[in-house]
């Protein structure tokens, strides 16, 4: 991982946190006066999904594959405009592709060794897969080094599940990746059917209240228990951009410090996890074996 070249920017934010705090009470004011005639703006405000056409798509698609794919990818695509360019490289923002590039290592040094000890096919099972961009480029890697990898990706999306299969296509793998559209609370069967050795779910704890996680996190390990093998997930932590997220972009999450979200992990079973952030502190990545 440490090759990997990290987003850093954090002096131009820090600037503009005041205004950040200023477009935030703004659109609090806003939404309240609406919410007072029954209506709810088409607009937060013109600073950021106004004139900003991306931003306008992340607030649309929020919490949703689409929103993730415009936050990774914008900078590597078509036009840009100022306003589309600027929050999409907010800390937050750059604390998600941070995320993706450390998840995708992780997968990727996780197969390794999984092909070396057990000199056996790796099996990765993604849940609430998204556009699974890290479970297809960590493929792509094994698939260049000659290591024999298989994924199988579920979301309750069905979308979302196309376009993985799509992305899949570009990077050469989709002959290695299978979809199964189903909610992150049926995925039990599809495990002891698949028998992965590493579980993703990157992304949906940051969603879910402390019982229903601990629910699936104890359904992951159960999972695991005929291969033994690896639970990647993550969770968002407190910020001083966390209420431009719920306010401004309307995206409210659920905000766990590295004890809650150890808590979580090892009420579900697991006593053998590491937590390690990006470099932004904002997004927190756990490993937990069985």
């Amino acid at each position: 991982m440490n090759n990997m070249v990290m987003e850093r920017q954090v002096l131009l934010y820090s600037l503009a946190l005041p205004l950040m705090w200023v477009l935030t009470l703004w659109v609090i004011f806003k939404k309240k006066l609406f919410n007072f005639f029954g209506a709810t703006p088409h607009v937060n405000t013109m600073w950021f999904d106004g004139l900003g056409q991306y931003n306008a798509a992340i607030k649309e698609g929020v919490a949703s594959w689409r929103a993730l794919d415009i936050i990774y990818n914008y900078f590597e695509r078509g036009e840009k405009t100022p306003v589309d360019s600027f929050w999409i490289g907010m800390v937050n923002a750059q604390a998600v592709r941070n995320r993706l590039k450390m998840v995708t290592a992780e997968i990727y040094q996780l197969s390794l060794c999984i092909a070396k000890e057990r000199e056996q096919e790796v099996r990765i099972f993604s849940i609430a897969c998204g556009s699974a961009q890290a479970v297809v480029e960590a493929l792509a890697r094994l698939k260049a080094d000659g290591i024999i990898a298989r994924a199988l990706l579920t979301d309750i999306d069905e979308s979302a599940l196309q376009y993985a299969q799509r992305l899949a296509t570009s990077y050469g793998v989709d002959d290695q990746v299978s979809v199964v559209q189903s909610p992150a609370s049926k995925m039990f069967r599809l495990m002891e059917e698949f028998q992965p050795n590493i579980v993703e779910m990157v992304g949906l704890m940051d969603y879910l209240p402390h019982k229903q996680a601990v629910r699936i996190a104890k359904q992951i390990y159960r999972g695991l228990g005929h291969t033994g093998g690896f639970f990647i997930a993550a969770n968002i932590r407190n910020n001083p951009e966390r209420y431009f997220l719920k306010w401004v972009i309307d995206w409210d999450m659920i905000y766990r410090s590295p004890v809650e979200l150890a808590s979580v992990i090892g009420e579900a079973g697991f006593d053998t996890l590491r937590i390690f952030y990006e470099p932004h502190k904002v997004h927190g990545i756990v490993v937990a074996e069985r």
